[in-house]
């Protein structure tokens, strides 16, 4: 499979676009990353531990965090370090660090294996020692505790926002995950101190029907969301149908909802600030 279909991702939120009169975003200098573990979580999930010293001082800050990850070209044995005004590598994506232990200079990176591409290929052979660059942290989601309950709707690339955010929650909270994945084998146990209900939904290998089996449950009669704070993030234009689903048909506040389009069939390099507000 090419990566057109679906591209790398596990991505997590960027801030807003900024105003025209706003001063370009610095970016952060890149950290020189080795892989120091490989975890095998499901047939298309690879968890990969990357370790060094110039990770001192990464620690994000909210759930649902972002950091780019950049892979060597064709031909390279670790990809070059970016010069601070240089170009923008071609093989970089943005992924959600998911358990970060500052004090070893270590952080958990979870891949999907969708077919080809610069991520995905390189994790399906990643081994011991190898070298990766990477930059961020970047903010993420600004999780509104007081809420009655929380509801994430999404598929496999959301998946390790989802535990961060359900790592966040305290005793007292509830929250609903519904989470569309490509097979029954990708699912495994969820954890948290919430009050937690998981459902897994299976959609297949078929990346045109995307966001499908979100809807029907949403469409469901007997679905009802409340006041509970949404957090939805899938592919990039069935996110914005199942937004226009819960506002529409099931009364559910704009504010409600924080839409994220971490990926879009067809399109190789999904701009990774897509809040669907068009939606």
């Amino acid at each position: 499979m090419s990566e057109t279909p679906f591209p790398d991702a596990s991505p997590a939120p960027l801030p807003a676009t900024a105003a025209p009169e706003t001063a370009p975003r610095k970016r952060r200098p890149p950290r020189r990353v080795q892989v120091s573990q490989v975890q095998v979580l499901s047939p298309a999930m690879r968890r990969i531990t990357l370790k060094g010293e110039e990770l001192q001082g990464f620690e994000p800050v909210d759930p649902a965090s972002y950091l780019k990850l950049i892979f060597p070209e064709p031909g390279q044995a670790e990809p070059s370090r970016p010069l601070p005004d240089g170009p923008r590598p071609t093989a970089m994506r943005t992924y959600t660090p998911l358990a970060v232990r500052p004090e070893a200079w270590e952080v958990d990176v979870d891949f999907v294996l969708h077919g080809e591409g610069p991520a995905s290929t390189w994790a399906a052979q990643a081994e011991v020692g190898q070298v990766l660059y990477l930059m961020g942290p970047g903010p993420g989601y600004k999780l509104p505790l007081p809420a009655p309950e929380h509801l994430l709707i999404g598929d496999d690339s959301a998946l390790p926002a989802f535990e961060t955010i359900l790592a966040a929650l305290s005793s007292t909270a509830r929250v609903r995950v519904l989470m569309e994945v490509m097979a029954a084998e990708e699912e495994r146990p969820l954890h948290s101190a919430a009050q937690l209900e998981v459902q897994w939904l299976v959609r297949g290998r078929d990346h045109t029907q995307a966001g499908q089996a979100l809807h029907a449950v949403l469409s469901q009669p007997g679905f009802a969301v409340g006041e509970a704070a949404v957090y939805l993030a899938c592919e990039a234009a069935a996110m914005r149908r199942l937004r226009q689903l819960l506002t529409a048909d099931k009364g559910v506040a704009r504010s409600q909802i924080v839409g994220r389009g971490y990926w879009k069939l067809g399109t190789m390099n999904h701009p990774d600030h897509d809040y669907g507000d068009d939606a």
